[in-house]
């Protein structure tokens, strides 16, 4: 049975396998593991660039859903509430956005070039034992 180099709820690392997610991935198939932080500017425009994308998308849904219906209701009362709306959609989704860029990312680079994000946490200090064991697993192969 191989050596346990490290495990947590989320991640299990032994000398010749990597489990994460569900997924089991050999070592030699692993390229690196990546720490990506994230600073308050890129969490900033990426909290924004959603909050874009979703009024971008809230007026391609309701140009046939929902304007038509208010535009039917009442002239007046429509346009108020249409441009309330909009703002709590943006306003929603920009929070969200930049909530869920936590302050760091880790990020798996297999030896064929893909990437993927595999965990997010405030605190870097909860991917360094992850990154000594795995430097360790390499090292050993």
């Amino acid at each position: 049975m191989d050596n346990i180099l490290f495990e947590s709820e989320k991640f299990k690392l032994t000398r010749t396998n990597f489990t994460y997610q569900g997924h089991k991935e050999e070592i030699e198939n692993i390229l690196s593991l990546n720490v990506i932080e994230w600073s308050k500017k890129d969490r900033i425009k990426y909290g924004m660039g959603l909050g874009i994308f979703s009024i971008i998308m809230f007026y391609t849904i309701g140009w046939f859903l929902i304007l038509p219906v208010l535009g039917a209701l009442s002239e007046d009362f429509s346009s108020y509430f249409v441009e309330a709306t909009t703002s709590v959609v943006f306003i929603f989704f920009s929070v969200l956005g930049y909530l869920s860029r936590k302050g760091y990312t880790l990020e798996l680079e297999r030896n064929n070039g893909n990437k993927g994000t595999i965990g997010k946490s405030i605190k870097r200090s909860d991917f360094d034992p992850l990154l000594l064991a795995f430097m360790q697993a390499k090292a050993s192969k």
